[in-house]
């Protein structure tokens, strides 16, 4: 009896071996992998690491019902994209924002780390907004228009709520002073299926094993997540572009419409004038 208990343990470990070796040769044969691994090399050797460790380190816990593994995953999108902006100051700022999340999951905070270098490299400015609401994170997005007046829509991003890359935008508009402005209600939580319970049963890890490997697996996830928030991030742009002026000003004069819709004519003719003219030249 003994030595069948031994034997069918021994068989047992061969069995787990050949299948934790044919799932490597699998993930190995992906180029993802490569990538992955090649980026949390480099993130390991550039001379930034040390001070974007540092703003890490500073980022609030999370709340006790956040899941485990999701704060790995929040520090890897938040070192990547500080590596993402130009200067230490921008860097702070983002780090003062995150801040800002009441009692955060993680979720909230990760959504608007990956978007922020976009907004930036795109001129807007990030106020952030107060609120009491747990896990909760609220920012005011600006930006000067044509007409140099300053224009803003809000992002209120929830921790608990869903979101998917098929969720459809339900924008609100509400008046502030002289200016109408949108208000986008975003869940965070969904965005990237991190299944780390079917992960860790595909290799056979136990608790201990996968925690060991959480670093990777942050690293890995944490693409995918600014992936997928920029995608989202193109539709509330482009809901934005579509809504124009008729939306962030109460009333525009008759005469700055047609003086803005002038500046947009004589810009589409010098367009079509270089693109004409680069055509000439190619031939």
């Amino acid at each position: 009896m003994i030595n069948e208990q031994r034997n069918f343990q021994s068989e047992n470990r061969l069995q787990r071996f050949f299948i934790s070796a044919k799932a490597l040769f699998i993930q190995l044969l992906k180029k993802e992998t490569w990538q992955t691994l090649w980026q949390w090399g480099l993130w390991r050797a550039i001379p930034k690491r040390r001070r974007i460790l540092r703003l890490t380190s500073q980022l609030q816990p999370l709340d006790p019902n956040a899941p485990a593994e999701i704060r790995a995953v929040r520090d890897e999108v938040f070192a990547k994209c500080c590596l993402e902006l130009q200067t230490p100051e921008q860097q702070q700022i983002l780090l003062d924002i995150l801040k800002f999340a009441a009692q955060p999951l993680g979720y909230e905070q990760i959504l608007f780390a990956a978007i922020y270098p976009v907004l930036i490299k795109r001129d807007m400015a990030v106020i952030p907004i107060q609120t009491d609401l747990r896990h909760r994170l609220d920012v005011e997005i600006g930006y000067l228009g044509h007409n140099e007046d300053y224009f803003f829509w809000v992002l209120e991003i929830d921790g608990t709520g869903r979101l998917s890359l098929d969720t459809p935008l339900d924008p609100r508009v509400e008046t502030r002073d002289d200016k109408r402005y949108v208000i986008y209600s975003l869940g965070s939580n969904g965005l990237v299926d991190d299944d780390y319970a079917a992960y860790a049963e595909q290799w056979l890890l136990d608790a201990h094993r996968l925690t060991a490997a959480l670093p990777l697996l942050a690293a890995a996830y944490a693409e995918q997540w600014i992936l997928n928030a920029r995608t989202y991030l193109t539709h509330i742009l482009t809901d934005l572009k579509k809504r124009n002026y008729q939306v962030t000003a109460t009333a525009i004069p008759d005469f700055e419409r047609e003086r803005l819709s002038l500046l947009r004519r004589l810009s589409l003719d010098r367009l079509k004038k270089r693109q004409f003219l680069s055509e000439r030249r190619n031939r």
